[in-house]
């Protein structure tokens, strides 16, 4: 409490000032400001726009020595809002940590939110980050954020989330500060910025605020928050830093972490963050294109720290190009760093290498063709998770028989040795059948990247699967059926639903065979049903007739009475 006497005392401010005031605002508002003109009025007009309403609105505005009349605008605001903004006005600090920290001591709502002042709220942003912690008890809400001339996370924005989970997903990839906090919860833990820090200041602080929170969710359904890149280059972080001072602020977030949490998969994933944003990700084109004492002392630079960093189990979850990366790293292996930075530039060209039921990325220097290698290369689960490339170039029926064309390979893989089966699975049980599908030669699928050829003239198949005497000799049992395809070389498998793509001779006209039931005729995606209408027999197709661009179909026996209605794909 000192020190916030002491602030009232050495700081002018406007608007209400006075400790004893009756008002407890919902949200305070913290912004650090420095030559924000002409970006703050914008700012400040969303802010009045606010649906939560003034009435629940604090705004503490911390003027950090601005020359542009940014101090003097705040002051303006805040007259014609008495009782909402104080205006703190202080000595340039160099960064907005300081104007923050002391926006913070001066906050009195039940939560903080910090806007910086060249950015925009979206007139919903803070009644919908309230209703979203109120209904949780979040003591941290993210907002979810649309970029201005810069790039910003989106995948985390995906949907809303009630609870998320800090140890997995990207959640801990966005650090920006622009997110609700709990104030009890930050006062509590004595979260702060730290004031050294010229950038990444928000990274150290977000940090501890995710893992003290006990709960964290994220408004995803509205753009809550506009992160404005200026057109002068005036933000902070848009003038780069750096790579050792880069490597050192970064270092003090992994000690951070390794203070808060215990071993094992959180750290883990947390630290594994900062490994590849800010040191395996940093060794890009730029690397290439330096000569060799720069590579050099970039590698010296970054050695200790990723032996520092870099465990067992975070290097298990990296893809093979950062495994080999963060190798090159560890054992200061300059030349080879080059090279594998440069096969990812490339597109990591190279066949991949089957060895029974293992998959190995194609060596990106000629050491790696090495058993030493062989568990920094290994691709086996990447492989079989991205399932085989595939498309439909041909769906036909004949009474219950189902023709089907395509072509279906497993990625950078030859198909000399392909072996290429439909999976009937019913969805209820799992129950699978497969069918052999008859190879036809295509060596216009080969293709050639750089220097490699990829051999892939075997892809293309044909079959005919009969429904009606598929299982045994009898018709398919009751029940959903999802078809994919499964593709096999060597001992090494990979598997994935039937026709990702529309191929050119697949019909998009609905003619006697395709019906649709009630409301499909939104562009949602729905179940479009296709088959012989002289028989029960269905195939069904999850996807927008509009947009029949992927298949994700099922099979399955459905009563012809319960059609309503064709439709023309036309």
């Amino acid at each position: 409490m000192r020190r916030r006497d002491q602030l009232f005392q050495n700081l002018h401010y406007w608007g209400i000032g006075q400790m004893n005031d009756p008002r407890t605002p919902t949200v305070s508002l913290v912004i650090p400001v420095y030559n924000s003109m002409p970006y703050l009025e914008l700012t400040l007009q969303s802010i009045e726009r606010q649906t939560l309403g003034l009435d629940a609105i604090e705004v503490v505005a911390v003027n950090d020595g601005s020359t542009d009349g940014s101090g003097e605008v705040l002051d303006a605001w805040a007259k014609a809002h008495p009782g909402i903004m104080k205006v703190v006005h202080q000595e340039a600090s160099g960064g907005p940590s300081r104007p923050r920290n002391v926006g913070l001591e001066h906050a009195t709502g039940t939560y903080v939110f910090f806007v910086d002042g060249d950015d925009c709220l979206g007139p919903e942003a803070l009644e919908r980050l309230v209703a979203m912690a109120e209904k949780n008890g979040s003591d941290t809400v993210l907002a979810k954020l649309v970029g201005v001339r810069r790039r910003v996370p989106k995948a985390v924005f995906a949907k809303n989330v009630d609870k998320a989970d800090l140890s997995k997903g990207l959640l801990y990839y966005t650090l920006m500060p622009f997110k609700l906090f709990r104030r009890d919860m930050v006062e509590k833990h004595e979260i702060r910025f730290p004031e050294h820090m010229r950038i990444r200041e928000d990274q150290y602080f977000v940090a501890q605020a995710y893992l003290h929170s006990k709960v964290i969710s994220i408004v995803g359904d509205y753009d809550c928050y506009y992160v404005v890149r200026r057109a002068d280059e005036g933000n902070i972080t848009a003038n780069g830093i750096d790579f050792g001072i880069g490597l050192g602020q970064a270092d003090e977030m992994v000690t951070l972490i390794t203070g808060l949490t215990e071993p094992g998969k959180l750290r883990d994933h947390l630290v594994g963050r900062h490994v590849k944003a800010e040191m395996v990700d940093r060794f890009d084109k730029r690397f290439v294109d330096a000569d060799a004492e720069e590579r050099q002392r970039l590698v010296e630079l970054a050695r200790p720290y990723a032996e520092r960093w870099i465990n067992p189990a975070i290097m298990a979850k990296m893809p093979v190009n950062e495994k080999l990366v963060a190798h090159c790293l560890r054992e200061g292996l300059t030349d080879e760093l080059a090279e594998v930075v440069a096969w990812q530039l490339a597109g990591r060209p190279g066949k991949t290498v089957v060895r029974g039921a293992k998959a190995y990325a194609a060596p990106p220097f000629p050491a790696a063709d090495s058993p030493e290698y062989e568990e920094l290369c290994e691709i086996t689960g990447s492989v079989i998770g991205a399932s085989p490339r595939r498309r439909v170039d041909k769906l036909a029926w004949r009474g219950t028989v189902l023709d089907l064309e395509g072509y279906a390979y497993i990625d950078q893989v030859d198909t000399r040795d392909l072996v290429t089966e439909v999976v009937l699975t019913q969805a209820a049980s799992g129950r699978r059948l497969v069918f052999p599908v008859e190879h036809v030669p295509s060596p216009h699928m080969t293709v050639s990247r750089g220097k490699e050829t990829y051999d892939y003239g075997r892809a293309c198949f044909r079959t005919s699967v009969d429904l009606g005497t598929a299982d045994g000799g009898a018709a398919l049992g009751q029940g959903d059926w999802h078809v994919s395809l499964r593709c096999t070389a060597g001992r090494l498998s990979a598997e994935g639903g039937l026709g990702s793509a529309l191929g050119g001779k697949v019909s998009k006209r609905a003619d006697e065979h395709a019906v649709t039931l009630p409301g499909a005729a939104s562009r949602k995606p729905h179940t479009v049903r296709v088959g012989p209408r002289d028989t029960e027999l269905v195939l069904q197709l999850k996807q927008a007739p509009s947009a029949l661009s992927a298949y994700a179909f099922s099979f399955g026996w459905k009563a012809a009475r319960a059609v309503r209605k064709r439709i023309d794909w036309r």
